[in-house]
C-alpha cells in the first residue's frame, strides 16, 4: 500500500514544511529510530513523526522537529498499529 499524504503545520519543519507532500509505504517496512512515520493518532489524527524510541511490544515514541511540534509526553506511546506507513520520500516547493 502506498499513499501520498500533504504535511499540514510546521511541526517537521526544517525538514519538511507546510503543503509539502510525503509518499509513504507499509509495504516491506521494518520500523527504526530517527525514521519519518505517519500516524493515524488517536487524538491528533494523520500526523508525520520521527521515531525517537522503539519499546518492547511495538510501542513508539514520536517527536516533532521544531518547537512548535507537540511534545513527546504530548503524544504518548503510540501502537505500530496507528501506522499509516514509513516515509519514503518527500515532495515539496520549499527545497
Amino acid at each position: 500500500m502506498f499513499r501520498f499524504i500533504k504535511v499540514q503545520g510546521e511541526s517537521m519543519s526544517p525538514r519538511l514544511y507546510d503543503g509539502d507532500f510525503v509518499f509513504v509505504s507499509r509495504l516491506y517496512w521494518s520500523l527504526e529510530v530517527n525514521q519519518l512515520v505517519v500516524v493515524d493518532h488517536s487524538v491528533y489524527g494523520f500526523i508525520v513523526k520521527t521515531i525517537l524510541h522503539i519499546a518492547p511490544g511495538g510501542l513508539l515514541w514520536l517527536s516533532g522537529e521544531n518547537h512548535k511540534s507537540l511534545t513527546p509526553e504530548r503524544i504518548g506511546w503510540v501502537s505500530q498499529k496507528r501506522v499509516i506507513g514509513k516515509v519514503l520520500w518527500c515532495v515539496g516547493s520549499k527545497r
